[in-house]
């Protein structure tokens, strides 16, 4: 349920309905939503007090990389767009010590 919003986003649309008085119709325009998932953020936070289910648990594996990996990832291959594999994996254990 309204996973794909991000943390931020989810507070924001409790900004625009408490602070700006706005419908759910425009906020779902604001945050390229639908309006059932806007609805979803402000039941949440009306349930719980905070814009997540603290009940829920992860799916899945836990991830390898975490986003400060990921951020690296990315701006070596902008600025290196021909490192090979090994190259990236080596650089990304010099620097983050990671395999």
């Amino acid at each position: 349920m309204v996973s794909h919003l991000d943390q931020k986003l989810r507070e924001r649309i409790i900004i625009w309905r408490y602070e700006h008085n706005k419908t759910g119709y425009e906020i779902a325009g604001l945050a390229g939503c639908s309006e059932r998932t806007v609805f979803d953020v402000l039941r949440l936070h009306c349930d719980f007090g905070q814009v997540t289910n603290p009940h829920t648990h992860r799916i899945g594996r836990p991830r390898i990389l975490d986003q400060g990996d990921l951020s690296f990832l990315t701006s070596i291959l902008d600025a290196n767009p021909s490192l090979y594999l090994d190259e990236i994996q080596e650089r990304l254990f010099e620097a983050r010590n990671r395999d």
